[in-house]
């Protein structure tokens, strides 16, 4: 009879101790889940090598997409001036100046040097090609060089309909702390114009310029 009693009287707080260990464990696995998406969102909203361009790799593409329109407007230039109309002569020379500075730019730009680790390149065009468009679906960052302390980067439709702005910088922390910001797209989906401006204190000129782009 008293084993009895002492039986109903324990049974109550083994099911009770059960029920807290379960509790316990339950509020656990939720904080381990919570922090680890916490963890996830955080490392998504930071810069790093599959969200973000580094802008000296987009100012390349430009260049070579621009030099890429030039030296097919040379050609055709040439062959019109064969066909007898001189006056694209003078045209042709300032085209060839202009050919000639971005070719001086771009291998400036490409012997500099610069931060290891770096996020890879927009895949350039195809030679003769100048309809390319980078994608920007999957990135939200412009890494900038370390000396760059002013920057403007817009983003606006086919149309010149301005999706965003934006040009606050801040050190991303994957990138040694060079200036990074952010790019607003917005929920935009179709074909737009990435514009960016900055100063570029070795070549001390401010430099804007644009890049066909699109969001899927």
């Amino acid at each position: 009879m008293k084993t009895s009693l002492l039986k109903l009287l324990i049974a109550p707080l083994l099911i009770f101790s059960c029920s807290n260990n379960a509790d316990t464990e339950t509020l656990e696995n939720e904080q381990q889940r919570s922090e680890h998406k916490q963890a996830q969102k955080s490392s998504e909203e930071e810069p790093n090598v599959e969200n973000t361009y580094y802008e000296e790799h987009l100012y390349i593409y430009y260049l070579e997409s621009t030099l890429a329109k030039q030296y097919q407007l040379k050609e055709e230039y040439l062959l019109k001036i064969e066909e007898g109309e001189e006056d694209l002569i003078e045209k042709l020379e300032q085209l060839q100046k202009e050919i000639k500075e971005n070719e001086k730019t771009l291998e400036f730009v490409q012997i500099r040097p610069v931060m290891p680790k770096l996020p890879p390149p927009p895949v350039p065009c195809p030679k003769k090609t100048t309809s390319c468009r980078i994608p920007l679906t999957n990135y939200d960052f412009i890494l900038f060089n370390k000396d760059i302390e002013k920057v403007a980067v817009k983003l606006t439709t086919d149309k010149g309909e301005v999706i965003s702005e934006s040009g606050e910088l801040f050190a991303a922390e994957n990138f040694e702390g060079f200036p990074a910001t952010q790019i607003n797209k917005k929920g935009f989906q179709g074909n737009l114009i990435l514009s960016i401006t900055k100063y570029d204190p070795y070549l001390e000129k401010n430099i804007s310029y644009e890049v066909n782009a699109y969001i899927e």
